[in-house]
């Protein structure tokens, strides 16, 4: 099924080409480099052409980066201005005049409208028009529901004469037990697919003025119904580059159309000729569905952008987004006449025998780029299926659990709390991948992976590399080999985080399996079920969209708020990032961002009462000399009242896109507990001093969060702000140390004894929460064997020397190295 108009399924792309209409005067041209050329050339044309500026500013990342931004110079002109876009054209209809009033005509209001969307998103057809006719719906003296959630609404269900009750009974299996009872300093960058090289070599071959709008697709096979059959389809989604990537890769922001749903075929013979078959008709009914896209592709189509601007189009593939089967189905070559024959023939030479691949006559379109590696499939899944094995039978499950479970817990990072060896899958769901690369990180990549090589070794040494018979003596391993293929895709089409196939798992659920659950699973009018569904959803996304749009945002303010992204309230997302820049607190150099409660968690204890609470009993001393040192001996705030917070928030801008603010981060110091008899206390990094070296992290334990209370007096500037009471770490080796490790080792700082040996006092202090540049994550160094009392709650305190997680998020990397490696 196709939304577009159908062809003759014999007819080829270039046969529907009738010359190409100029939007100015008209007059038709045979080629494009024609029409270029009168678009240049002919003065009653060339008065409405607009080229496109030669540079852009990129936001600097500090006072001395200037980045600096270059178009094409000959993509993007602009042939005319003021033009409606297909959204606009859609609006104009017979409803316009009531709609200028009414935006939800041809329903009363918005409240209907609602109602009309719920419907037709969970109900049927024939649940529809049950619903219509209860007397609640119908009654013109309709009365509020007596309930209003769902909670109460079954205890109202429950409330109601007792009916026969299913029952529970356990079936024991004997002999068998389930597991369960029942461009970046003078670099390019590489990041969007507009600035990788394929984007360069496309608008080389295209006429001067024209504009790339590359095609990116997604498909999978999934079932959609079971009820009927079990029936499978290939879902087809199509989005364009021309989207930034961190809005089309969020299925939820209605990036992507669907654009046909392929069937699945039986057919009644061998399993294997039938396999073929069905991958025929897959590439048979992608040629019919993308067949002007290929026309577009070739001699090029006018089309008008969001902003009304006439532009010369060409469409090329940039992507196909789909995991390693359906990459290995749309890959085919050569002629099958005798199935059988050629069947084997193609084997021999590892091809699944396709001579009609859909992208064959697709103008500027080569397999070995828009089929782009697959981070989910390629470097996850090798992760959870080689070195974490390996790591297993190094040191064993028991002790691989073990440690995992004493990690320390921050807030916002996935905790396994039983452990890892019992995880049977990984989604890769946080995308821990760059989002930019330059040639320098690139070639960290090539040189990151001639490593693996030479250590390989160590593995088959240790017999880590284990198989169903017994140890691995080789790396035949596909993804491993896919490895090498990295570098070119990145050069060619960008950051591979733009191309998961996350989004179109999600995009599965949301347009195939749960609308297709409304049908009523009768066969003989599935088809036309289905086709009724689908245009009703996207109906409702369009008309949705507008009216939240229309409704609930200001459209002056969207333009600024792209435009001017660090000056954005809220940004685009599942859910919304609080900017703690606009009324937080900030740094000294604006680059962090710090948020505390209005309601602080204590109020009016003296130094010695928080003192107790904390189980901190040198406090009041170090507090008293923080005072002396900021006001002198004399100060009369040493007996000022105390509030305190159990956390605080942290945000940044991202050092990979400046232009982005990351979610902020929650730091915690909470006092000693029943579940934490330490206290539950973070780590963060604080700015370089001028007895530390900036080179060096500074990293401490957050143990308090305080300030003094405003009454009385007024304070100085120096101590209106909160305060942080934090414990010392030492580094005391640097990556280079251990280069198979590569993190800094710290360990705690003590205070020497009176006789000069070492004594069990931490070194403390006192600090500005602003002095605060990240929150970090320590991974204590067991040793051969954890010691198996240490918990979550304990391992911070239990242990003295750490390793500094260079590993905890992709930003924090890219932070260490460009600033302390």
């Amino acid at each position: 099924m196709n939304p577009n108009k159908s062809t003759s399924p014999n007819s080829h792309p270039t046969d529907q080409f009738s010359g190409i209409k100029c939007p100015i005067c008209s007059n038709i041209f045979d080629t494009a480099d024609n029409i270029c050329a009168h678009l240049s050339d002919d003065p009653g044309c060339y008065q409405h052409l607009i080229p496109p500026p030669v540079a852009f500013c990129i936001p600097k990342t500090s006072e001395d980066q200037l980045q600096q931004g270059r178009f094409h110079p000959k993509s993007g002109y602009i042939h005319g201005l003021g033009e409606p876009n297909t959204f606009e054209q859609m609006k104009q209809d017979n409803f316009e005049a009531m709609q200028e009033h009414n935006i939800y005509y041809p329903f009363s209001d918005r409240a209907e409208w609602e109602l009309t969307k719920f419907l037709c998103n969970n109900f049927n057809q024939g649940q529809i028009t049950r619903f219509l006719k209860l007397l609640w719906v119908v009654s013109e003296m309709r009365k509020p529901l007596s309930f209003k959630n769902a909670k109460q609404l079954f205890t109202f269900m429950d409330a109601l004469p007792v009916t026969p009750r299913w029952k529970c009974m356990p079936i024991h299996t004997d002999g068998y037990t389930t597991t369960h009872l029942i461009n970046d300093n003078g670099e390019r960058k590489y990041g969007e697919w507009m600035s990788c090289e394929q984007a360069s070599e496309i608008q080389n071959q295209l006429p001067v003025g024209a504009t790339i709008v590359p095609i990116i697709l997604a498909s999978n096979k999934t079932p959609v119904t079971q009820q009927t059959g079990s029936l499978e389809m290939h879902p087809t989604f199509l989005t364009i580059g021309n989207i930034h990537s961190e809005i089309h890769m969020k299925a939820t922001s209605h990036a992507w159309a669907c654009i046909a749903y392929i069937p699945v075929p039986e057919y009644v013979m061998n399993s294997e000729f039938s396999g073929l078959l069905e991958v025929h008709v897959w590439h048979k009914c992608m040629d019919l569905v993308l067949q002007n896209l290929k026309v577009a592709a070739g001699v090029g189509e006018f089309m008008v952008d969001p902003m009304g601007c006439w532009c010369y189009a060409f469409t090329p593939l940039a992507a196909h987004i789909a995991d390693l089967p359906e990459q290995t189905m749309i890959m085919c070559t050569t002629d099958p006449w005798k199935v059988q024959e050629f069947q084997e023939l193609a084997k021999q030479h590892f091809l699944s025998g396709i001579h009609q691949p859909y992208w064959c006559d697709w103008g500027r379109t080569d397999p070995s780029i828009f089929l782009i590696l697959e981070i989910l499939h390629v470097c996850h899944k090798f992760f959870f299926d080689y070195p974490l094995k390996w790591c297993k039978e190094v040191i064993g499950p028991s002790e691989l659990d073990a440690r995992f479970c004493s990690q320390h817990k921050c807030v916002g990072t996935c905790h396994f709390h039983d452990g890892v060896s019992h995880v049977n899958q990984m989604t890769g769901c946080k995308h821990p991948q760059a989002p930019t690369f330059t040639s320098s990180s690139i070639d960290s990549m090539v040189s990151s992976l001639n490593e693996f090589h030479a250590c390989k070794h160590f593995i088959l040494e240790a017999e880590a590399h284990m198989g169903t018979s017994g140890p691995i003596s080789h790396f035949q391993i596909p993804k491993l080999e896919s490895f090498n293929l990295f570098t070119h895709s990145i050069r060619q089409s960008g950051a591979l985080i733009q191309h998961s196939t996350d989004v179109s798992k999600r995009l599965l659920i949301m347009h195939c399996k749960t609308p297709f659950q409304q049908t009523s699973h009768q066969r003989g009018t599935f088809t036309q079920q289905v086709v009724n569904i689908i245009n009703r959803i996207s109906l409702i996304n369009v008309m949705d969209n507008e009216f939240e749009e229309v409704v609930d945002m200001d459209p002056t303010f969207s333009w600024i708020a792209r435009v001017a992204p660090e000056e954005m309230h809220r940004f685009q997302a599942i859910r919304p990032v609080h900017n703690h820049f606009l009324k937080g607190l900030l740094s000294n150099e604006a680059n962090a961002a710090f948020h505390v409660t209005i309601a602080h968690d204590l109020a009016d204890h003296s130094a010695a009462a928080l003192a107790q609470h904390y189980h901190l009993p040198d406090f009041p001393n170090v507090l008293s000399q923080y005072l002396n040192s900021v006001l002198g001996q004399n100060s009369l705030y040493h007996g000022r009242l105390l509030k305190a917070w159990y956390k605080f928030r942290l945000q940044l801008h991202s050092q990979l896109c400046p232009c982005n603010i990351t979610p902020s981060q929650q730091v915690q110091a909470y006092p000693p507990c029943d579940t934490y008899p330490f206290g539950n206390c973070d780590i963060v990094l604080l700015q370089p001093t001028d007895t530390y070296p900036k080179s060096l992290p500074c990293v401490v334990q957050v143990r308090m969060v305080f300030a003094l209370l405003p009454q009385g007096s007024q304070l100085p500037a120096e101590l209106k702000e909160p305060l942080l009471y934090v414990q010392l770490f030492e580094i005391a080796a640097p990556p280079e140390a251990e280069p198979h490790i590569a993190m800094y080792q710290v360990r705690r700082s003590f205070y020497p004894a009176p006789d000069g040996s070492p004594s069990r006092t931490r070194i403390r202090k006192i600090v500005w929460l602003i002095d605060v540049t990240h929150a970090v994550e320590l991974v204590p160094i067991y040793g051969t064997t954890m010691d198996r009392s240490v918990s979550s709650t304990t391992s911070l305190e239990h242990y003295d020397n750490f390793y500094l997680n260079a590993f905890s998020d992709k930003e924090w990397y890219h932070t260490l190295h460009a600033d302390f490696v």
